[in-house]
């Protein structure tokens, strides 16, 4: 093989992991914790695009970040995270939204 052949190869490469790096979605930050009124302890993991709420029963559900005029607002259409600094509010399907407070000591989102 001739040089100008391996020099495209590994140019095809670097630009192939380049691109591959650009579609990894956005590192989540360190959980934080919420009290709920009902009882519910839901621990979220937030990024800039999506937040993971890992249930009691250790289901984790990813709710895509929706535009807020202020707080957060997350939602997938069946479960909801709506809030601003230490509370929130937790909704599932038609269900009462309950109540949520962030833990003493745990930083607000």
């Amino acid at each position: 093989m001739t040089r100008k052949k391996n020099r495209h190869r590994r140019l095809s490469g670097a630009a192939t992991l380049l691109l591959l790096a650009g579609c990894a979605a956005p590192p989540l930050q360190p959980p934080v914790v919420y009290d709920c009124e009902d009882g519910l302890q839901l621990r979220v993991r937030f990024a800039s695009d999506r937040a993971e709420v890992a249930l009691p029963d250790g289901t984790v559900l990813t709710l895509p970040q929706q535009p807020a005029a202020s707080g957060i607002w997350y939602s997938s259409g069946q479960h909801e995270l709506r809030g601003k600094g230490r509370e929130a509010r937790w909704t599932v399907g038609r269900r009462i939204p309950t109540n949520c407070f962030v833990l003493d000591g745990a930083p607000a989102r």
